[in-house]
């Protein structure tokens, strides 16, 4: 016969109707995807293949970015040549107008002390 001790004991090794009650039900389950239902997904084949095509295609933007960036590296270069040129010219520009400027006034101081009348 079973005595009160046992059902205690019982009761620590299995679970109890209320242990249960946090679990789903089959009436839970039911709005699950059914075998039927996931028939028209990929197959694990499939998704390995569109798995390596997409790796392939990143590949091959890999390669692009590289080729992208050999040739923005190559253009920055040459920006940087231009931006001094420019620079230099800018230079030697101010230069000659300090230069103009000098002439101007000892043509012009001349041009007083000879009396000659230059046109404006």
């Amino acid at each position: 016969m079973i005595t009160d001790a046992d059902i205690t004991k019982l009761k620590k090794t299995f679970a109890t109707k209320e242990d249960l009650e946090s679990f789903a039900t089959k009436e839970d389950l039911k709005g699950f995807a059914t075998k039927e239902d996931l028939k028209g997904f990929a197959t694990k084949q499939e998704l390995k293949e569109e798995i390596a095509g997409v790796r392939l295609e990143i590949g091959e933007l890999h390669d692009k970015i590289d080729t992208v960036a050999s040739a923005v590296g190559r253009i920055e270069n040459a920006l940087d040549g231009i931006a001094g040129a420019i620079q230099d010219l800018r230079t030697e520009n101010s230069a000659g107008a300090v230069h103009l400027a000098r002439h101007d006034r000892q043509i012009k101081t001349i041009a007083l002390a000879t009396s000659v009348t230059l046109p404006d």
